[in-house]
């Protein structure tokens, strides 16, 4: 009997996946909770002059005493943020790695949900994997004008270390795309504020910050709310679009653009599986669209 993919282990579901040949000791130094399902984990790399090489959009197999699998989670901090010092300083930020963790049964995700106090200190070990990255495997960057970024709720995970690493090595193209949607947390009333989104305080900065750089970062955001109330995001402004809807295949035309943008443009979707799918299949129909530039992964 075959088991659904839906069912497997993060390293059954990966198995076809490159993955590095060597491991990493780190040390679980922070966690910062985001809302009531999603916390952040700062791992800090225990060989300070080895650091971590990965490529962004990558995740690492986490191994967690006790536990017999390993738990996949996506990095969120940029290659530069987990390579070593390049002082030998005290002071010097110490090479580390972030993780964006949802509240699940999985077993590795419940461990890294049990209370801070109990795990914060704790020695876990790491390996770097995923093919989901930049640079797009076989796509010449010298011809890419356009990127379209489209995350789907924790989806958002890898695509957040691509662009944070485009804009801190200036590898940013002229013109950037990135279409967010997400259920905002439970608890939110009609006030919503942006931390409370996971990442959105990041995108905001990034998107303001293009408007004085060589790129142009148009961000959207579909919030997506089954109650019928429309939670208002409280900023003093916001660097985009806000929508009360989600993603229609009409926003995803239009990032793509004109046939002749089409095909200097590069798109990365992450999401659920279904959206992932539905998204990609339209996108790779797109009049002028390489379907090698049509990038995605699933998250489960």
């Amino acid at each position: 009997m075959t088991i659904p993919r839906s069912q497997m282990s993060h390293e059954e579901r990966t198995a076809s996946e490159p993955r590095d040949s060597g491991f990493h000791q780190v040390i679980l130094s922070h966690i910062e909770p985001i809302n009531e399902s999603i916390r952040l984990l700062r791992l800090n790399v225990f060989d300070r002059q080895r650091g971590v090489k990965f490529l962004p959009g990558q995740w690492l197999d986490v191994h967690i005493p006790g536990l017999p699998k390993a738990g996949g989670f996506t990095i969120t901090s940029t290659p530069a943020e987990a390579a070593p010092p390049r002082t030998t300083t005290a002071s010097a930020d110490a090479p580390h790695l972030e993780l964006a963790v949802q509240k699940t049964a999985n077993p590795p995700a419940k461990w890294l949900w049990r209370p801070a106090e109990e795990i914060l200190g704790a020695r876990l070990v790491v390996r770097v994997g995923g093919s989901f990255v930049w640079p797009p495997p076989g796509i010449d960057v010298r011809g890419i004008n356009k990127v379209v970024f489209v995350a789907g709720g924790v989806g958002i995970n890898p695509l957040i270390s691509i662009l944070a690493h485009l804009r801190r090595t200036g590898e940013m193209p002229g013109e950037v795309h990135f279409l967010y949607t997400t259920k905002p947390p439970p608890a939110a009333n009609s006030k919503l504020k942006a931390k409370e989104i996971l990442f959105l305080d990041r995108l905001m900065g990034l998107a303001a910050s293009s408007s004085t750089a060589k790129s142009n970062i148009h961000l959207q955001l579909y919030l997506t709310d089954n109650s019928g109330t429309k939670a208002e995001l409280e900023v003093p402004s916001f660097p985009g679009v806000i929508h009360h809807r989600r993603i229609a295949r009409a926003d995803l035309a239009a990032a793509a653009g004109s046939p002749s943008e089409a095909e200097r443009t590069v798109m990365y979707v992450c999401g659920p599986a279904r959206m992932t799918d539905e998204f990609v299949e339209f996108l790779r129909g797109v009049e002028g669209m390489d379907e090698r530039r049509v990038l995605c992964e699933k998250w489960w």
